[in-house]
């Protein structure tokens, strides 16, 4: 698959970079935390994703994500980060062409803050082994974050554009495992990875009991204020399950 390369998203100086670009074949898969392949998305609003049904947070098919990647039906694919939250025992056994491994609150933390000039010209797909947990988990904590960063322009937000693979890995590489690197899929549970789970998950356990203390202090300015309670924030976005998600968003197609 043809794929247009370009600079990093990552910006220290607050301004757009200057962009070249070249048509180059994808050999393989990026660092974990490589979103260089990420092309900004421009003024001309086109429609965008269509939502997947009986959704609590916004989600789109396997079908959806595949013609993404294909570009069949005109999505933008470079301006998707597919972030993937699954350990890295099972990011490094098959894993989405482009998707990065991104699987803690702090690495959230840190992609927020280094992205959040150009949060609103990208898409973020969130996914784990089947969508349930971890990805929610993540979604939500970056929308929390979010909030936070703007209890005083609410309901804005600096990344409006975040989805979840509906069914996760599992159902993405059933369907289309030839977009897959290595062409494999590797459970959380295989037992030859049991002590890459063990320690895993005790590192992951321990960042999310030290997760955002630091990055609130910093956008909030009190260091003494308490958290804020956002739940009821979250329940005014969950989308109605008893019937069909009617979404349709809407992005710039224009490249900077």
């Amino acid at each position: 698959m043809l794929r247009l390369q370009s600079c990093s998203i990552i910006l220290d100086d607050g301004h757009l970079p200057s962009m070249t670009y070249s048509m180059e074949q994808t050999a393989g898969p990026l660092p974990t935390d490589d979103v260089s392949h990420v092309v900004y998305l421009g003024e001309e609003a086109v429609p965008l994703f269509p939502l997947a049904e009986h959704c609590e947070l916004p989600s789109i098919s396997a079908d959806v994500l595949k013609s993404i990647l294909t570009e069949e039906q005109g999505y933008p694919a470079q301006s998707v980060v597919i972030v993937d939250s699954r350990h890295h025992f099972e990011y490094e056994g098959g894993h989405i062409k482009g998707a990065v491994n991104l699987r803690d609150p702090s690495a959230i933390e840190e992609f927020y803050s280094r992205n959040i000039n150009v949060g609103k010209q990208i898409a973020i797909v969130f996914h784990c082994e089947f969508s349930s947990s971890r990805a929610p988990k993540l979604f939500k904590h970056m929308r929390n974050l979010d909030r936070l960063a703007h209890m005083e322009t609410y309901p804005e937000l600096a990344f409006p554009n975040m989805f979840l693979l509906k069914g996760g890995y599992k159902a993405f590489f059933e369907l289309y495992s030839e977009l897959c690197v290595p062409r494999e899929y590797v459970k959380m549970s295989d037992p030859k990875f049991v002590d890459h789970l063990r320690v895993s998950s005790s590192s992951l356990k321990r960042s999310w009991n030290q997760r955002s203390k630091d990055f609130i202090d910093s956008h909030c300015g009190d260091h003494d204020a308490p958290l804020i309670d956002v739940s009821n924030v979250q329940q005014k976005e969950k989308v109605n399950t008893t019937r069909k998600c009617p979404i349709s968003l809407r992005f710039n197609q224009q490249v900077l």
